[in-house]
């Protein structure tokens, strides 16, 4: 890669504790099963997952002065990511995330603790300002604050900010500024907080990609769970990428290693379909991992699991 084609990924960073269940869960009782504490949070994931996939990888987040901080931006640049400009926060509490999963890996439940995310305000990103600038490619993610969002997308200059929705509640943070946006994964009901549209199928996606298109998105990336992904962009190109079958042993980081595959993609000029294509497989490697991020991610081993379920299909 040449030396400029860097991203930087601006977002939230957690210390998640996940509980897994060894059976049913019996609530309001103790049940028997692991606790695991791993580094977390959208950006963060998306950053790891893209060092993963040997992109040159920068994070721009906030943790506390605590142990806690100190352990989440040493595991985070194990991988290659770069963590300098990480903003240090004495006497904050660095961010957590507990989840609970049942024994099919589903999250039932999750608490976060993210209020030092609003140190990553539009003051903090503006130090920072030609070097985010400079980057290949932006990602964002809306745990930041509306304000911090708002700055990136009116000061990435030519530069595409990709943005992770992370939930419905956090999501209409930039409902007005749609156009600014390069790529948005949303899911269906992230789709529908942000059109106003109801999903209730197939037959309604080509409505929805036309809202967003009509208000600026230049690419719509649209998880729809069983149905696959669906993709459109403001010039026409759309069409339905299939799911990819996976044994699934937890959901979380899945949507944030989809996003680090699309960005990764877009520096390597993959097309369209053949970036949701390899996005899926990164998504379908995070789902079959006990881990948030994959240790086994990587381009050539993406490439690989794709392929050999295009092979069986």
């Amino acid at each position: 890669m040449r030396k400029k084609e860097y991203i930087v990924t601006i977002g939230s960073a957690n210390m998640d504790v996940a509980g897994y269940s060894h059976a049913s869960l019996n609530y309001a009782d103790s049940n028997p099963g692991k606790i695991k504490f791993t580094p977390g949070g959208v950006g963060r994931n998306i950053a790891h997952n893209l060092a993963l996939l040997g992109k040159d990888s920068w994070l721009l987040t906030a943790v506390g002065s605590d142990f806690y901080g100190q352990s989440l931006l040493a595991q985070t640049s194990q991988p290659g990511v770069h963590v300098d400009k990480c903003l240090i926060v004495s006497g904050e509490n660095t961010s957590s995330y507990l989840s609970l999963l049942d024994n099919t890996g589903e999250m039932l439940v999750a608490i976060n603790d993210m209020c030092i995310t609003e140190y990553i305000s539009a003051e903090f990103l503006a130090q920072h300002a030609d070097f985010i600038r400079g980057a290949k490619v932006i990602i964002a993610d809306c745990n930041i604050s509306e304000a911090a969002l708002t700055w990136v997308l009116e000061n990435a200059g030519s530069t595409p900010v990709f943005v992770d929705p992370v939930s419905a509640w956090k999501c209409v943070k930039i409902r007005e500024r749609l156009g600014k946006i390069h790529t948005l994964k949303p899911n269906r009901l992230e789709a529908e907080t942000l059109s106003g549209i109801t999903l209730s199928g197939r037959e309604d996606v080509g409505k929805v990609a036309a809202w967003f298109h009509e208000h600026g998105l230049n690419r719509l990336v649209l998880s729809m769970g069983g149905d696959g992904v669906y993709y459109s962009d403001i010039h026409g190109e759309h069409g339905w990428s299939r799911p990819l079958k996976t044994n699934v042993i937890n959901v979380t980081g899945a949507g944030d290693a989809m996003m680090a595959g699309l960005a990764s993609c877009w520096v390597d000029n993959v097309p369209f379909i053949e970036s949701v294509r390899f996005a899926q497989g990164c998504s379908s490697m995070a789902l079959s991992s006990e881990y948030t991020n994959n240790p086994d991610l990587s381009i050539a081993n993406v490439t690989s699991l794709v392929e050999n379920i295009e092979c069986l299909n």
